[in-house]
């Protein structure tokens, strides 16, 4: 059975580069020493898949496992995590004609008559 929790702050601090289970596949992808990210495994439509839920140590321990479970949580409600969080980062780029009007009003507004 696997260990729920065994990471803690210090010992991720402290960990070399390499790979570090934390538990409810959350792991702790540490790059360099000072560097990492989380991910979690998923088993989405019958394939594994990873998550990134931030870097490592700007996100921390805690924070991770509740990305985690929210993520699992729409998981287990029929909900792909993984698209839902790229549609929710879509941004629709203005045209840059459309930019280019808007700043022009705005710059003449500011104008006096």
């Amino acid at each position: 059975m696997t260990q729920l929790n065994a990471l803690t702050a210090l010992g991720a601090k402290h960990a070399d580069a390499g790979r570090y289970c934390d538990g409810q596949r959350l792991w702790l992808c540490k790059r360099r020493k000072d560097r990492g990210s989380w991910i979690v495994r998923l088993n989405i439509a019958g394939k594994r898949r990873e998550m990134g839920l931030g870097p490592w140590p700007d996100v921390s321990i805690s924070e991770a496992r509740d990305r985690a479970a929210d993520a699992r949580r729409l998981l287990r409600d029929g909900v792909n995590p993984i698209e839902r969080d790229l549609r929710v980062n879509v941004r629709h780029p203005i045209s840059s004609h459309l930019q280019n009007l808007f700043s022009n009003e705005f710059y003449e507004s500011l104008m006096p008559d």
